[in-house]
């Protein structure tokens, strides 16, 4: 969608964030000292009241009435759930030319569609990042974010939003969703099970998970810094680039043999990744295809194991 110019002053309009969690949390916290207005925060949980109301503002209502925390703003930010969000919103009572903002990566904008019977408008926007706590809200600036909306005026108050982070807008359209979100679980939430599951296979030295993490976190460290500098395959170094057969059948028979899971996942990755592994053609057809083909093998031998 095009970006539409316009003189109207975008932080008169308050804000609400419903069902405030981690995500919630932070987006208060970064915008209640800015020209945004916050006028009031909802949680269910007492607890979380409770904290709110220690690291805000006075002036913002804490309450865990829903349809009290939305009757006077016009944005409202829906940080629940994926499974609660279409319940949270179907209990608010929707006014005229109020917008229902979800902060879903995985949902559609189309799960608001409800919320345009009452004349509001609706939009998502998705931070591509994590808040480990509630107090991340620097986490907030510098990244990108996947928005959406089918209206013209929601969608540059949400471009502007996305300035004043300093951020990047991704324009996302629904159908696109389900591989965007998968995109970040990955380098996320499974890119902590990867090296939880490296942490693993260090128990063979007597190191328990935090000591593993510790001695790997260097290496990690590296080849991150290294993929934002040289970018991939250039920062890729090992086995696999080099074309270590006998090196790589080592890996797989250990692993065969220490934890199945874990081999599985070793293998799994190691297949997908072969192609950008090769990406400058450093391999020969013959090690390439020997490579995938002991991979291929070991995949399948694990996975028969599972059957029986």
């Amino acid at each position: 969608m095009k970006k539409k110019n316009t003189n109207k002053k975008i932080h008169n309009d308050p804000i609400s964030i419903i069902s405030t969690g981690k995500l919630g949390s932070n987006l208060a916290l970064a915008l209640q000292n800015s020209k945004y207005i916050i006028k009031s925060v909802h949680s269910r949980n007492k607890l979380q009241r409770d904290w709110l109301l220690k690291n805000l503002d006075p002036k913002i209502i804490i309450t865990d009435n829903i349809n009290k925390a939305v009757e006077n703003s016009k944005y409202i930010f829906l940080t629940t759930t994926d499974s609660s969000l279409k319940k949270v919103s179907q209990k608010i009572n929707w006014k005229n030319d109020q917008v229902a903002i979800h902060f879903s990566g995985a949902l559609p904008l189309s799960i608001l569609d409800h919320v345009k019977k009452n004349n509001a408008k609706t939009g998502t926007i998705h931070p591509l990042q994590t808040f480990p706590s509630k107090s991340n809200y620097k986490n907030l600036y510098n990244i990108p974010y996947a928005i959406e909306s089918d209206d013209e005026e929601v969608f540059t108050w949400i471009i502007n939003l996305i300035n004043f982070f300093n951020g990047k807008a991704i324009n996302i359209s629904s159908n696109s969703r389900e591989l965007y979100h998968a995109a970040a679980v990955y380098s996320c939430a499974l890119l902590s099970g990867l090296i939880a599951t490296a942490a693993e296979m260090l128990k063979s030295l007597n190191l328990e998970r935090d000591e593993a993490v510790e001695v790997l976190l260097p290496l990690i460290k590296t080849t991150l810094e290294a993929i934002s500098t040289t970018g991939i395959p250039k920062s890729i170094t090992g086995p696999y680039i080099r074309g270590d057969v006998n090196t790589i059948k080592s890996h797989i028979s250990a692993l065969e043999q220490y934890n199945p899971k874990i081999s599985l996942a070793y293998n799994a990755l190691a297949f997908a990744s072969m192609e950008i592994f090769n990406e400058e053609k450093i391999l020969s057809d013959s090690v390439y295809n020997e490579i995938n083909t002991n991979l291929i093998k070991s995949i399948k031998k694990t996975l028969d194991c599972y059957k029986k």
